[in-house]
């Protein structure tokens, strides 16, 4: 049971991260009050996501090396930036048909994806970092 709850509990913290920047973040207007708030969920947003995989990967790439744990944490939590991303490149196009949806959920132009992109691999890092310092 201790092993499902330190599985989900990535997921709560994605949730959470995504409810204030999504839902809380639009309804209460707090990327016009907070600078680079967008930049600061997308960190976070990678180390939730490196979380997870390290949650569901733990056993098998704790015998790695730090190199290759990096490598699969970073590139994992990076595809989940890309798939994320893409979403937002979608919305951009739903508009029209699903204005709700683009209303919560769009996304920027392509340097913005870029940045966002580089914040998640940064995420990833730091939580990588940290927990090969731990491990360690």
């Amino acid at each position: 049971m201790l092993r499902h709850l330190r599985t989900f509990t990535p997921l709560i913290a994605g949730l959470i991260v995504l409810s204030v920047g999504i839902f809380f973040g639009v309804w209460w207007n707090l990327y016009d009050y907070i600078p680079h708030l967008d930049k600061i969920l997308h960190i976070l947003g990678g180390v939730t996501a490196a979380w997870f995989v390290l949650a569901l990967m733990q056993r098998e790439i704790t015998h790695m090396g730090a190199w290759k744990q990096t490598l699969i944490l970073v590139s994992i939590s990076a595809l989940i930036g890309v798939v994320w991303e893409w979403a937002e490149f979608a919305s951009n196009y739903a508009q029209y048909s699903h204005p709700i949806w683009y209303f919560y959920f769009h996304g920027g132009d392509l340097a913005d994806t870029m940045i966002d992109l580089a914040a998640d691999t940064v995420g990833a890092l730091l939580l990588t970092a940290w927990a090969l310092y731990k491990e360690r």
